[in-house]
C-alpha cells in the first residue's frame, strides 16, 4: 500500500520513496581500517551502490563506484597501481577523485582522458574507521569529518574507545533503527543486562539479578533525554539495567544519520561509558551495523580500569544485547512487514519523533537543504 503525503509517495507512513535505501549527504563509517590493507582493492555495498576503496601511495584511503564505464566490469577485480586503481579488463586506470589516469593506447596526454570518468567519494580515516561522504558533493559540500562523528574520536588524550566486529542484519535500516527506543531493553536484554543492585564489582563477570522473568513489570520515565523504561521487581523495587536516567547527560541519544549513543554504567559502582551504534543500508533489506563504546580516560590507571570493564563485563554485554536486537529485527521482516500492521502506544512518541526527523532531513535533502550534524550533539555523562 503507498500512502501519500503533500504529493510526497510514502511507501509506508513517514517513509518516502527513495528512504528506503538511506539518507544521503552524510559521512558514514563504510570500513574499519584493518580491513583496507595497501595495495589490494576492497569492494563493498552501502545504500545500494557498488563501491571500491582501495589505499594511495601516501596510504590514504580512497573510494569510487565500483564499474568500469569502459565496459562496466568491476574495479574491484583490478590492480592498484601508482596510487590509481586500474581495470583489470582493458587496463584503463582511475584516480580516487574519479578522474581517468591512462587509457593505455593512448598518450599520456590524450584528450580522451576528458571524457570517462567514475564517481568518486570525499573519503578520510579516523578513530579507526574509514569514513566515505556519500551524496553529492557538489551541491552538498561535505562538512569537515571531526564536526560530525562523536568527539572521543578527536581526543585520544582524554578518551579510550573499543570498537566491535562489524555486523550485518537481514533487515532495512530504519527497521533495525527503531529497535532503539529506550525502553525495550528491560525485557528484551532482562537477562543480558540486569544485574544485583548491590554488586560491589572488583573484577569478572557481573552478578546477575536474581529476579525471574514473571515478576518483572516496567516503569516509563521522562527523562531530559526522552523516554525510558526502568525494570521492576515484584516490589516495585527498580531492578539495575545500566542505563542513566536522572544523571547529568550532554547531548541527544539520536543523531542524523543514524547514530544512536546509549550511555551505559554496567555496574553500579563502576565508571560509566557510552555506546555509539551506526545502523545503515547495504540496500532495502540488509543493515550494517558498526559500534564501539567509550569512557572518559585521562591517563594510563584509567585507561587500564577502562580496559577491565570492557573486558570484564561491557563487551559480553554488548555482544549478547546486539545478538538479541538482531533477532527481533530480523523478526520483523521487510519495512512493509514491520510497520504497515503495527499498534503503537503512548511510549512510542519518541520512535515516532526519530522517525519523522529521518524523513525531514531526507525531504529536505530532496529539495536542495541539509540537515547538519553535530558531533557535541551526541549523548555522554558528564
Amino acid at each position: 500500500m503507498i500512502d501519500r503525503m503533500d504529493d510526497v509517495q510514502e511507501i509506508v507512513r513517514d517513509v518516502p520513496v527513495g528512504l528506503e535505501t538511506g539518507l544521503p549527504n552524510y559521512w558514514y563509517p563504510v570500513l574499519q581500517s584493518q580491513e583496507l590493507i595497501s595495495g589490494v582493492p576492497h569492494p563493498f555495498r552501502v545504500m545500494g551502490q557498488d563501491l571500491v576503496a582501495w589505499r594511495d601511495l601516501n596510504d590514504d584511503p580512497l573510494v569510487v563506484q565500483d564499474r568500469c564505464p569502459h565496459r562496466n566490469s568491476r574495479l574491484s577485480i583490478g590492480r592498484v597501481l601508482d596510487g590509481g586503481i586500474q581495470c583489470a579488463l582493458h587496463g584503463i586506470r582511475f584516480g580516487g577523485d574519479g578522474s581517468c589516469q591512462r587509457i593505455p593506447w593512448e598518450p599520456d596526454d590524450s584528450p580522451l582522458l576528458d571524457t570517462v570518468s567514475v564517481a568518486a567519494y570525499p573519503t578520510q580515516e579516523l578513530g579507526g574507521y574509514i569514513w566515505s561522504y556519500l551524496g553529492d558533493a557538489v551541491r552538498f559540500p561535505p562538512p569537515a569529518l571531526e564536526t560530525e562523528v562523536p568527539e572521543e574520536l578527536t581526543k585520544p588524550d582524554q578518551f579510550i574507545w573499543f570498537r566491535l566486529p562489524t555486523d550485518y542484519w537481514k533487515t532495512n535500516w530504519l527497521v533495525a533503527i527503531d529497535g532503539g527506543d529506550a525502553f525495550h531493553a528491560v525485557m528484551l536484554h532482562a537477562d543480558s543486562q540486569a544485574v544485583s543492585r548491590d554488586e560491589k564489582w572488583t573484577g569478572g563477570a557481573a552478578k546477575r539479578a536474581n529476579v525471574p522473568m514473571a515478576d518483572r513489570r516496567m516503569k516509563i520515565v521522562q527523562t531530559g533525554h526522552g523516554i525510558r523504561g526502568i525494570a521492576l521487581d515484584g516490589t516495585g523495587e527498580p531492578i539495575h539495567h545500566g542505563h542513566l536516567t536522572n544523571q547529568k547527560l550532554l547531548g541527544n541519544r539520536f543523531v542524523l544519520p543514524c547514530i544512536s549513543s546509549n550511555p551505559i554504567r554496567a555496574v553500579p559502582n563502576v565508571e560509566p561509558y557510552t555506546s555509539r551504534l551506526w545502523q545503515y543500508p547495504v540496500d532495502a533489506n540488509l543493515t550494517r551495523v558498526e559500534r564501539f563504546l567509550c569512557f572518559r580516560a585521562k591517563n594510563d590507571e584509567e585507561r587500564d580500569r577502562a580496559t577491565k570493564i570492557f573486558n570484564d563485563v561491557a563487551l559480553p554485554r554488548l555482544v549478547k544485547v546486539g545478538e538479541e536486537d538482531k533477532a527481533v529485527a530480523e523478526s520483523q521482516g521487510g519495512l512493509l512487514n514491520a510497520r504497515s500492521t503495527e499498534v503503537l502506544f503512548s511510549p512510542d512518541v519518541d520512535t515516532v519523533k526519530l522517525r519523522r526527523q529521518i524523513r525531514d532531513a531526507f525531504l529536505s535533502g530532496s529539495k536542495g537543504k541539509r540537515n547538519d550534524v553535530v558531533s557535541s550533539s551526541l549523548v555522554f555523562p558528564v
